[in-house]
């Protein structure tokens, strides 16, 4: 998955107003290849997996504590609306720790130099302090959402599932079915529909964070602008299309890696049921 993330970057940072932006997934991908080589989808992989792991786990572990904390003051079960509004705040949660990484991996993968990430770093330090380490947190105002609407949407699909194969006979829900847990196969679809859906929504503000992290504009200057300026110019210069110009990588790694993480959790909780019965 990590030359996924690395062909997204980089199709999401690329100059819509060039003829690459006409570029299918694989044809920019051959592209890339005929540039760098294999080495080049690896760019970056040791603070990308960093990365990765920390949010994932940070992610769960707030989203966990703020879901016991509410049902401990409410009680019952967490509608939609609330689901949302938790997911928000644990993506928030962990941040002031991921986004740096973030803004470091992001500037690795589209950098056109050799330097290491040290080097990369350091210059990201002096050029704008610590403030740097930070670019394009004005994006989470909305990217907050990606993983509340991805968690919302497999969570309500999961209920309404789980609720009719309960009502339904014990005989006609097939062998080894759990009333409690998805199957592989099914919280591994449902898993690629949630990502797929919360991604291409919100999709037009990673692209710009993408940009803002690269230092790029939509016209590949290196003035620094508000997010929705820059997509409304991407709007009115290069249309509708320009705003989800790589979506394509973006939702092949990000369905896939969401799908295989939900699958094993959905697994890892069938286990201890059986384990704990």
């Amino acid at each position: 998955l990590p030359p996924m993330k690395k062909i997204a970057e980089d199709a999401e940072d690329q100059d819509s107003s060039k003829p690459k932006k006409n570029l299918s997934a694989i044809e920019f991908t051959k592209e890339m290849y005929k540039d760098g080589g294999v080495a080049v989808f690896y760019d970056g992989i040791g603070t990308s997996a960093f990365q990765s792991a920390c949010e994932k786990a940070l992610y769960f572990f707030a989203y966990t504590y703020f879901k016991n904390f509410y049902k401990g003051i409410k009680g019952g079960a967490i509608g939609t609306t609330e689901n949302l509004i938790l997911g928000g705040m644990a993506e928030w949660a962990h941040l002031p720790i991921t986004l740096p990484i973030d803004c470091l991996t992001t500037k690795i993968q589209t950098s056109k130099t050799n330097d290491n990430p040290y080097r990369i770093m350091m210059a990201m330090f002096s050029e704008k302090g610590l403030s740097g380490m930070y670019k394009g947190w004005e994006a989470y105002t909305v990217l907050c959402l990606k993983p509340a609407i991805q968690y919302t949407v497999y969570e309500q699909i999961k209920g309404i599932m789980l609720r009719r194969r309960k009502a339904a006979p014990k005989g006609s829900r097939g062998r080894g079915k759990s009333a409690n847990t998805l199957s592989a196969a099914e919280s591994f679809l449902l898993g690629m529909v949630a990502r797929a859906i919360s991604t291409t929504l919100v999709f037009p503000y990673t692209r710009a964070k993408v940009m803002l992290q690269a230092n790029k504009k939509n016209d590949g200057s290196d003035e620094t602008t508000s997010i929705p300026q820059m997509l409304t110019k991407m709007y009115n210069e290069q249309g509708f299309q320009s705003l989800f110009i790589g979506l394509g990588p973006e939702l092949t790694r990000g369905v896939l890696s969401t799908a295989f993480m939900l699958m094993i959790k959905e697994q890892i909780g069938s286990f201890m049921e059986v384990l704990l019965s």
